[in-house]
């Protein structure tokens, strides 16, 4: 497709992966999701689940009762996906997005606030709590905060009776959005650094949403672009491959520039499409976007990108050469395992080398793939391995739960070593 504004990812390209199926801090399903831009550290919001008692109450909630008062957890995940710490937002609301800067040597999580109870039709006790203002506070590993709590910044109210209000951060152009209902959903751009000292007095754009083409789940912005997620997760009513869509919209009309079905990560189970945010890695851009999984759970987080980068001679690289951790009784032959992902003529592939060896006489898991390797729907490949009795090739399969197996190891005729440097295969 042309690429005619400045921050325009193509969003039929190649998918790669920055989080595959990890647990959070609850069980309840991802809302959205920010990435530390020094640390790569990744914070996900999410319902409080029921049964929990918080610092000051008297005893366990139930899930209906958090998703009214608009009870948030946050889990912080390192870039290897290990969950690295937690905090509770009593009275925030649901979620819907969330900033994260780095700043004065700390991560500072931007978030809505004051919660209201919403819904139409519905009974009272049904009713789920959003935002009604945006804050910012310091991320503090195992504390629990109120909405009224000193260490929030002065909340930011785009107009009076505003509802719905959320917000996220573009690292790229160092501005704050803010999305809010008040007659029709609205977004605006703020200067970040203004923005933190408390001045919203002049933002830099506003635009009306247009049709994100079903339910809205997230949205992100990288330089004159505005990104948006919509769809479900997979049900009794919507069978695979789903209704997920991503939309491009440009910050200077509120034009749509692009609109698109994605079929990413089709194996995961329920693939609740939930959150967008923007990351530079390696001084290319990344537009990512998450899916709740499991059913019926507890839920996981998977988070998909896509990459700013070009193709080279027909070939994109959308995770470079890693290693990959062997299992106990496995060891590295000449050059240890690694795998890469790349994208060839709009084909995803994985690619692995090096080798290992042992004595196999099963069929065993080797090794345990990095999140950005690994695929939603098992995909396998002949390798070479030692000929013993006419038999010259093993099958190598990596699986949706990060597993990378070697197949055909017998009592009678072992596995002693195995080659993996022409294992190619489709990824999805």
């Amino acid at each position: 497709m042309s690429i005619g504004v400045e921050g325009q990812i193509d969003i039929t390209g190649p998918v790669g992966k920055l989080l595959h199926r990890r647990k959070l801090q609850n069980a309840t399903v991802m809302q959205s999701f920010g990435i530390d831009p020094v640390t790569g550290d990744i914070f996900v919001l999410q319902v409080v689940e029921g049964g929990l008692t918080l610092p000051g109450e008297s005893g366990p909630r139930t899930g209906a009762q958090r998703a009214y008062a608009g009870d948030l957890a946050v889990t912080r995940l390192d870039q290897a996906g290990a969950i690295t710490g937690h905090m509770y937002l009593q009275g925030f609301g649901h979620g819907v997005s969330m900033g994260v800067e780095h700043h004065d040597g700390v991560s500072r999580l931007w978030t809505e606030t004051a919660s209201v109870p919403m819904g139409t039709n519905v009974p009272e006790e049904e009713k789920e709590g959003y935002g009604t203002a945006v804050t910012h506070f310091e991320f503090r590993d195992g504390t629990t905060i109120g909405s009224g709590s000193s260490q929030l910044a002065e909340p930011y109210r785009p107009v009076a009776g505003a509802t719905n209000v959320t917000c996220t951060i573009d690292p790229t152009t160092n501005r704050v959005i803010v999305r809010f209902k008040s007659g029709s959903m609205t977004f605006e751009s703020h200067d970040l650094d203004k923005a933190r000292a408390g001045d919203w007095t002049a933002p830099l754009a506003r635009i009306n949403q247009p049709d994100a083409h079903g339910t809205f789940q997230g949205y992100a912005s990288l330089g004159g672009v505005l990104y948006m997620l919509a769809g479900n997760g997979y049900s009794a009513t919507l069978d695979p491959p789903g209704n997920t869509w991503l939309t491009a919209v440009d910050w200077a009309t509120g034009a749509v520039l692009d609109q698109q079905f994605t079929a990413a990560a089709p194996g995961l189970e329920l693939r609740e499409p939930e959150g967008m945010a923007v990351s530079v890695r390696n001084g290319v851009p990344h537009l990512h976007f998450g899916f709740a999984g499991e059913e019926p759970g507890p839920r996981t987080c998977t988070i998909l990108s896509l990459s700013g980068a070009p193709e080279v001679d027909g070939v994109k690289v959308l995770a470079d050469w890693q290693p990959i951790p062997l299992a106990s009784g496995v060891t590295a032959d000449v050059r240890a395992p690694q795998g890469r992902l790349i994208s060839i003529a709009g084909t995803t592939v994985l690619q692995l080398g090096g080798g290992v060896k042992g004595t196999f006489d099963a069929d065993v898991r080797i090794g345990t793939l990095p999140d950005a390797l690994a695929p939603s729907m098992a995909t396998q490949g002949s390798v070479p391995r030692n000929n013993s009795g006419g038999v010259c090739t093993a099958r190598a399969e990596a699986n949706s739960v990060r597993e990378l197996w070697l197949y055909g190891g017998r009592s009678t005729n072992p596995i002693t070593w195995a080659q993996l440097d022409n294992f190619s295969a489709v990824w999805r």
